[in-house]
């Protein structure tokens, strides 16, 4: 979403609440339930993603036997939508080969080969303590939120964002970090897909381990999440159906970029991105993706050898200047790191 894309400033958040609730997939499994064994049309009953193959897929059941690891205590997902809660939006990029400059976004991403499309991504990260920089003050509102998802690098018709993360603030009335897990499924222009939606229930203090991970299903009109806490031992699973268009037909998943990003976020209605709380450094962990192909089903697993990473900047005034607040280097094909500077 641009600075010039406006929205209107109210919308009735107990309408938009029923309209997720109804789209939402996610029931408790039985006792003695087993993720890595269960029947695939189980899972996907129960709002779980299809259990990917373990010759043809092997990084990707390598993170689900990682991520459904013992011991797993499956509990009742519930979300709530608050009216004072920050706007993920996808990145203002300035464009460079391998290194690119974005005012809200520090990351990485990639793109498929091909003729191919992503259908999963994964990731993981330790959830950083805010602080405020130099000079700052709480009342400026300053805000960070860690985050997988696909296809916000690209401006492109009838563009949308889902993503899943943790949001790391600075509560402006006290000036106390606070934290929580969420997830959303952006819209270009639409008012009622511009409220990140809050998991509840699901504890969220700084250091924790956070894993994530998302699935496309195979209409493209649906995603699975997976986010778990594994510092906490709390997890969660669900299926989002994509939001309805104009013309009644629900948007479908591009997959034409997979991403790992901070962000400095706005304060949704309004698109402009808040203040980035001093974050420290974030190290981006066993990331990865696939891709399948749409007329053969062929699947191929993606690192991060080709990512290009993006370094986000402010523009200061007195004099105005660009400056950079937050800078992403790689580790190796399965890692890096943002740091605030």
């Amino acid at each position: 979403m641009s600075h010039t894309e406006t929205i209107a400033s109210e919308f009735d958040l107990d309408i938009l609440k029923k309209l997720v609730a109804d789209s939402i997939t996610s029931s408790l499994p039985p006792v003695g339930f087993d993720p890595m064994t269960a029947p695939q049309t189980e899972l996907l009953k129960l709002g779980f993603p299809s259990r990917p193959h373990p010759e043809f897929q092997p990084a990707e059941y390598a993170v689900w036997q990682d991520i459904f690891a013992p011991p797993l205590e499956f509990t009742a997902f519930a979300f709530d939508i608050l009216p004072d809660f920050t706007a993920q939006s996808r990145g203002f990029f300035g464009q460079l080969p391998r290194r690119q400059s974005s005012s809200n976004w520090s990351g990485a991403y990639i793109t498929p080969r091909d003729g191919t499309v992503f259908r999963t991504i994964w990731g993981r990260w330790r959830v950083p303590t805010p602080h405020l920089p130099p000079g700052g003050v709480a009342a400026d509102k300053y805000r960070s939120s860690t985050w997988i998802g696909f296809d916000g690098q690209r401006r492109y018709y009838r563009s949308t964002l889902p993503q899943i993360g943790t949001a790391q603030h600075i509560n402006e009335a006290t000036g106390a970090p606070q934290f929580s897990a969420w997830w959303q499924w952006w819209v270009r222009n639409d008012l009622g897909q511009a409220y990140p939606i809050t998991i509840t229930g699901f504890p969220v203090h700084a250091g924790d381990l956070i894993k994530c991970y998302m699935k496309v299903a195979k209409n493209r009109s649906k995603v699975s999440f997976l986010i778990r806490n594994v510092t906490t031992n709390q997890f969660r699973h669900f299926a989002h159906g994509a939001p309805p268009t104009s013309w009644h037909r629900p948007f479908k998943v591009p997959g034409a970029t997979a991403e790992w990003v901070m962000e400095r976020p706005a304060d949704a209605p309004d698109p402009t991105p808040r203040p980035l709380a001093d974050y420290g450094t974030v190290k981006f962990r066993k990331c990865g993706a696939s891709a399948i192909n749409p007329d053969t089903l062929a699947k191929v697993e993606r690192s991060l050898s080709a990512a290009r990473l993006i370094d986000m900047y402010v523009v200061e005034q007195n004099p105005e200047r660009t400056v950079t607040i937050s800078i992403a280097k790689p580790i190796d094909e399965t890692e890096f790191r943002t740091r605030y500077q």
